[in-house]
């Protein structure tokens, strides 16, 4: 029985052995897709452009499998093809270019500042910050000033600019951080505030950097103290109007300065009058600075009273008449005191 089964193997193993020499098996190739027009004419484009360039640099080339295969008319650069030309400029535009040139090539020469800053003069020529790698530059902008917009700078990839703020309110002053990547860069920064823009230069070295720039306003410092001096002058005036409105639309007519004032120098009222209904003692203004003395009133009887007085400045107003009082500051033998008698209008 095994020897049967073995005879069947074998004779079947001829069998398909017959078969397959009859019958080779089929070989696939896989061909190159067909080309349309416009895959045709990219390819002689890019061949075009590759022996351009091995005609350039022959020594770099590498040789290309189509290298030999013929061009034609088409992939051929024009004779008269010319490429982008550098636009003529008419003689005012020109005459702006040198004027720009003068004034970015100009030296600038910065003067040293408080805790290490380098000053330059606003508007005097193009102020350079060089900065350095792993080292963070700081340009500072006058007190009070405020960004309106971010910085803008030619270089936003390898350059970081962050703006800072330190001090409060009114005095407090913005920065604007600069920190290069790395070392040979070379690019510009606007820096628009609300009272001016600034241009500058910005260069990296390996090592030397100006921790911080900052900038001096001639002209500017002159305006402030200006503005101060106006903005003191409406105060001042702002106060005298309040007082005369304390005094009433008829205080002129019934207006008393007849009042006899004695006693120390350092706190003596420069005026006391009242208006029939109130007593007004003005004091010097330099009295808001220091400690104010007090106001009593003193009766028929040589006795000390308390009176209802408010004080706006440097003016002390009573909501009454009196014919005697005294300002007092201090105790003891050091106190100081100033005697206040009035008399009678007309006298």
């Amino acid at each position: 029985m095994r020897r049967a089964v073995v005879i069947f193997i074998f004779a079947m193993a001829q069998m398909v052995w017959a078969q397959e020499k009859n019958n080779p098996p089929v070989v696939v190739r896989r061909a190159p897709p067909p080309l349309d027009r416009d895959s045709a004419v990219l390819q002689k484009k890019v061949q075009s452009d590759l022996e351009g360039l091995e005609q350039q640099n022959p020594k770099d080339a590498k040789p290309s499998p189509a290298a030999n295969t013929p061009t034609t008319a088409a992939d051929r650069v024009p004779s008269d093809f010319k490429g982008p030309q550098d636009i003529p400029l008419s003689p005012t535009a020109a005459a702006a270019v040198r004027v720009s040139e003068k004034w970015l090539t100009d030296t600038v020469t910065p003067a040293p500042g408080p805790d290490g800053r380098v000053l330059y003069t606003y508007g005097a020529g193009l102020a350079t910050v060089v900065c350095a790698p792993l080292r963070v530059c700081t340009i500072e902008l006058q007190k009070g000033e405020r960004l309106v917009d971010e910085p803008h700078i030619g270089d936003s990839v390898r350059w970081y600019v962050s703006p800072a703020l330190y001090g409060r309110d009114n005095s407090s002053t913005t920065v604007v951080v600069v920190k290069p990547q790395e070392p040979g860069l070379d690019t510009n920064l606007l820096i628009p505030t609300d009272r001016r823009i600034y241009y500058l230069r910005l260069v990296s070295k390996p090592e030397d950097y100006t921790a911080r720039v900052a900038f001096a306003y001639p002209d500017d410092d002159q305006a402030e103290q200006r503005w101060h001096e106006h903005l003191a002058k409406q105060e001042q005036e702002r106060k005298e109007a309040s007082r005369i409105a304390e005094l009433g639309p008829n205080a002129t007519e019934s207006m008393n300065f007849n009042y006899e004032v004695k006693g120390d120098a350092a706190i003596r009222p420069l005026m006391v009058f009242d208006d029939g209904a109130k007593t007004f003692i003005r004091m010097n203004p330099a009295v808001k600075h220091k400690e104010t003395p007090i106001l009593v009133v003193i009766g028929s009887d040589g006795k000390a009273e308390m009176v209802n007085y408010r004080v706006k400045n440097e003016l002390y107003i009573a909501d009454r008449l009196f014919d005697r009082a005294r300002l007092a500051l201090g105790n003891g033998k050091n106190s100081l005191k100033v005697e206040i008698r009035r008399g009678k209008p007309g006298e």
